[in-house]
């Protein structure tokens, strides 16, 4: 992969939701050397508002004419997800270094053939799993992997519960976004796969499709367990019919348990015999860590984090679980352990 002394950046997607397009080249800017180059939109406002939050930015109306005219070094994609493989291979192929949203994709067929026009261009790809710095995280794995408080791990469980529809956009339509469990049980999995170590056993998903919620084509409740050949088990739920809510996290070790509890994680460990209760705040979350480590891996002073290795296990196990659902639960070996 060539090194770079600047780095012209652009992004494909400048879309409204959550304004994400002014979010990734904001970061990029911090950055000395990362250049705020061009924009991709198809939505005329869309491109006049970028040139109003980055004056003199060059916007097109297609990625073709993009590739063509910005000469850039660094592309992130920011559509939805049924469009990542696609628009990902059309620029690794012109040479372009790419980041795309999370997910990576939506299957583990399309990844393959992301990491390989990746390898045969010479070129970057990573997926922006920025979470990777949110502060409970961080908290979290050094609770377990530095300091050891809780012994080793034997489950886990983890997820977000709500009651309530999810509203009627792309994210919602399984065909477009994967499936409820691919948003927020993208980052979910890629915390858990870094703090578990060892292999994937297997998968197994169990769903609720539609049975209250109509508007949409995504399912109303979301779940799997995960085995690891360490004996480690692992549940993730994403629910939109949870009246009742649980800890985002709950651990499960020999020697303790660790419970997320809004602020802070409560922990309870035996000490010479005696249970001992304890409050640990969570450290500051990093968002910008993620470009500033694509930064430094450009100009060859690091080593990349987010790898494609690293976000395919992430599609593996969500494309598993949603393979498993539809077959009454069975236990599936993801594509990538």
């Amino acid at each position: 992969m060539a090194k770079f002394d600047r780095i012209r950046c652009g992004v494909i997607g400048y879309g409204g939701a959550f304004n994400m397009g002014k979010t990734h080249l904001t970061s990029m800017a911090l950055n000395p050397r990362m250049d705020v180059a061009a924009v991709c939109e198809i939505d005329k406002a869309r491109r006049e508002a970028a040139h109003e939050d980055f004056p003199g930015i060059q916007t097109y109306a297609n990625v073709a004419s993009m590739l063509k005219s910005a000469d850039l070094d660094l592309a992130t994609i920011i559509t939805p997800h049924n469009t990542h493989a696609k628009l990902a291979i059309q620029c690794l192929n012109a040479g372009i270094n790419v980041v795309s949203e999370k997910p990576l994709a939506i299957t583990s067929k399309e990844v393959k053939e992301m990491m390989r026009a990746a390898k045969l261009n010479g070129v970057m790809l990573s997926t922006f799993h920025n979470r990777r710095w949110d502060g409970d995280f961080q908290t979290l794995r050094n609770l377990i992997h530095r300091e050891k408080i809780v012994g080793r791990v034997h489950r886990i469980e983890a997820g977000f519960y709500n009651y309530g529809e999810q509203g009627t956009w792309w994210r919602s339509n399984r065909a477009i976004s994967g499936g409820a469990i691919y948003d927020w049980g993208a980052h979910f999995t890629d915390w858990i796969l870094n703090i578990v170590p060892g292999k994937i056993d297997w998968v197994s998903g169990y769903q609720v499709k539609n049975k209250e919620w109509k508007s949409y084509t995504n399912e109303d409740h979301s779940e799997y367990s995960m085995r690891f050949d360490s004996g480690t088990i692992v549940t993730l739920t994403i629910s939109n019919l949870s009246m009742s809510g649980r800890p985002k996290w709950r651990v499960l070790g020999e020697r303790g348990a660790i419970e997320h509890d809004g602020e802070y994680f409560q922990v309870n460990t035996l000490v010479n015999g005696r249970k001992m209760q304890t409050e640990v705040p969570f450290e500051q979350s990093d968002w910008h860590a993620y470009y500033q480590n694509i930064y430094k891996h450009l100009l060859g002073r690091a080593k990349l984090i987010i790898t494609p290795e690293s976000a395919a296990r992430v599609i593996g196990v969500l494309e598993a679980a949603n393979i498993s659902a539809s077959k009454k639960s069975q236990p599936i070996k993801p594509a990538f352990v």
